[in-house]
């Protein structure tokens, strides 16, 4: 495997400590894997997850997650690409306020959502260009 460090907002280390203190992922590192291949698998087609017993995680992390719920309730994967195109087009806020608008902190969704944003923030340079895409163009 290859390391890669990546920096998060304090709270979502610390919800992601207490998945792991609740013994429901191993470790971070288990997390962030399951987070990463998750998504990857939700955007292409062709992907495969690697991550040891990824179906039993997502069963757990995703499938367990009651979502949000209401008038303006969204799937997981519409705000998944919502987040992504906003952070693609280099607006990495409006990203934010959809989740904090959509989820509470605490949700596993809105942590997952976050994680994906992350990525997005520590690629975007510091000019208003959006950031390098990482995974293949949106088809039209």
């Amino acid at each position: 495997m290859v390391k890669s460090t990546v920096r998060f907002p304090e709270p979502v280390i610390e919800e992601i400590e207490s998945l792991v203190d609740e013994g429901v992922v191993e470790s971070k590192s288990e997390f962030h894997r399951f987070c990463s291949e998750y998504v990857l698998a939700q955007l292409l087609d062709d992907y495969e997850p690697k991550t040891l017993d990824f179906e039993a995680l997502e069963e757990q992390l995703v499938r367990e997650s009651p979502g949000p719920s209401g008038e303006d309730s969204v799937s997981f994967l519409e705000s998944v690409l919502f987040v992504r195109k906003q952070a693609l087009r280099g607006n990495v806020q409006d990203a934010e306020d959809f989740i904090d608008h959509h989820y509470a902190p605490h949700e596993r969704d809105a942590v997952l959502l976050e994680e994906l944003l992350s990525f997005y923030r520590e690629s975007a340079p510091e000019s208003s260009s959006p950031p390098h895409r990482s995974v293949q163009p949106e088809q039209r």
